[in-house]
């Protein structure tokens, strides 16, 4: 297994998906976690009205990306 593979394999265990892939570079994405037990108690004691808030939140999630590469050497190069 290639150091590529290796790395985007162990991202993916983590919890990465990855985006798009060629021979020497990969592109992988996450998307940023929601607090739900906090929008779950919030909504509650609102009577529901914190489900607008929560709805935008998931609408508009951040997403994080990485891009891992491999140089001629076959280094990883992040």
């Amino acid at each position: 297994m290639n150091p590529l593979d290796a790395a985007v394999q162990q991202h993916v265990n983590a919890g990465w998906s990855v985006e798009s892939r060629t021979e020497n570079q990969a592109v992988l994405t996450k998307k940023k976690r929601i607090g739900w037990m906090w929008n779950i108690l919030l909504t509650v004691l609102t009577g529901g009205l914190w489900l607008v808030v929560v709805f935008f939140k998931m609408v508009n999630r951040k997403v994080e990306r990485k891009v891992i590469m491999v140089d001629a050497a076959g280094n990883l190069v992040s």
